[in-house]
């Protein structure tokens, strides 16, 4: 079976990957790092950040294995069943649960312990990628949500500003669709769109927490059905494009672009493709709309960087992942990516406070804003995103099933999952 697996891994990454990785075989200082959401431009500013530090580290080489979003998790699994193992791969906060309970990740914390970071570095950043008090991956930014809305359908519909609370989410979503052709609302339906559902569940019950203190999914709590009857109503009675039940992040960003629809819940490196289609004055953000308690909680996803339990150098794979998270190099990410960066302190520089990125800065500024961040803990979680959200969302959207039936639904998950995960301690 492994034969097969080694056989299969060639055949996927091709013989420059594979040299990669048999070279470091023979030599502990030739360290492998595995991309896995690549771009010429993206990989291009890695290459250079890695030949800097190849400079200050004179004997260590660095080579890359470049992956593709699409297939990542599946070719760097064959990777890792075919016992090739890299030194440091890019971890999506998602997949972090299962390489950990597969006992493949290895545990930063003592390394961590012994390392400087700025003081601005955000409070959070090393408990976000912890899985019971132990640290597995360090992130090198943030895809935080806010609303893009188009200015000039908003001046058409006669709204002078962006939706500040749910009812005017609602009420501007209906004015705009009165507009012939255009929908309020880009839903994203498909694929990813889960956060979407949990922003509105946490922000209607007025905590962002998805469990209460004896373990139980906050989804059974009224607000999670009445934040999904809301979006269900904006579905149902024509605000948000009937196609948009199946769209994922292409269609959505597309069809805010295309002026198909006129509000957008979205991190910013969406504003890539935007800023190629659109002029800058004709779209802002704003931070997402605030719930009856006064609060709003966006979603704030993370991709960090991890070192395998299976590398031949540790001490230098982590002295690799402290190089890729320095002042300097966090700024380039954030800048060419458009993730918010790990550092406070470059925010400000990354999303200027009266242009596009006006709704993220004022997020992570403003206390009335707290973020929402997924139970990426838990094994199961991962795969009920991508499926159970996504397909009994689809039937409640179409009148199959009742938001109270289908936060129920996931509650029930939920609380199971959490349970699970409290019986293996």
């Amino acid at each position: 079976m492994i034969k097969a697996a080694v056989i299969f891994v060639i055949a996927v990454l091709g013989f420059a990957g594979w040299q990669a990785m048999s070279d470091r075989e023979h030599d502990p200082n030739n360290l492998l790092i595995v991309e896995v959401n690549s771009s010429a431009e993206r990989t291009g500013l890695l290459r250079a950040q890695l030949d800097r530090f190849e400079e200050d580290n004179p004997g260590i080489r660095v080579d890359v294995i470049s992956l593709s979003w699409g297939q990542a998790f599946e070719k760097l699994s064959m990777m890792i069943a075919g016992g090739q193992y890299p030194d440091v791969i890019e971890m999506p906060d998602f997949w972090l649960s299962r390489y950990v309970s597969a006992g493949q990740i290895a545990d930063m914390t003592p390394y961590l312990e012994q390392t400087e970071f700025d003081d601005d570095l955000e409070a959070n950043t090393f408990s976000y990628g912890s899985i019971r008090g132990r640290v597995y991956t360090v992130p090198y930014g943030y895809y935080l949500r806010a609303m893009l809305y188009n200015k000039k359908i908003f001046a058409r519909a006669g709204i002078e500003k962006p939706p500040l609370t749910m009812d005017d989410f609602y009420e501007d979503a209906a004015k705009i669709s009165a507009l012939p052709g255009i929908y309020g609302y880009c839903h994203h339906g498909g694929r990813g769109g889960a956060v979407f559902y949990y922003w509105i569940m946490t922000t209607m019950n007025g905590s962002n927490r998805f469990f209460d203190n004896e373990g139980k999914s906050t989804f059974y709590q009224p607000g999670a059905a009445k934040g999904l009857t809301l979006i269900r109503d904006i579905y149902k009675n024509g605000y948000a494009p009937k196609d948009s039940l199946n769209w994922g992040l292409n269609e959505t960003v597309s069809g805010f672009y295309s002026g198909t629809c006129a509000m957008l819940h979205q991190t910013p490196d969406a504003l890539t493709s935007l800023r190629k289609r659109m002029d800058d004055d004709d779209y802002g953000s704003a931070p997402m709309p605030l719930g009856p308690g006064g609060n709003s909680f966006p979603h704030l996803g993370y991709i960090g960087w991890s070192v395998l339990e299976g590398s031949s150098n540790k001490a230098a794979a982590f002295k690799l992942v402290r190089h890729l998270l320095s002042r300097e190099n966090n700024r380039a990410w954030a800048e060419r990516s458009g993730l918010v960066p790990i550092y406070k302190g470059l925010s400000e520089n990354i999303f200027d406070a009266d242009g596009i990125g006006a709704g993220w800065l004022q997020t992570t500024k403003d206390p009335h804003y707290q973020y929402m961040i997924n139970p990426n803990y838990l094994p199961d979680i991962a795969e009920f995103d991508s499926i159970e959200v996504v397909q009994s969302g689809q039937a409640m959207m179409l009148g199959e099933q009742t938001p109270e039936e289908t936060a129920r639904a996931w509650a029930d998950f939920m609380t199971a999952a959490e349970k699970r995960w409290e019986a293996a301690e």
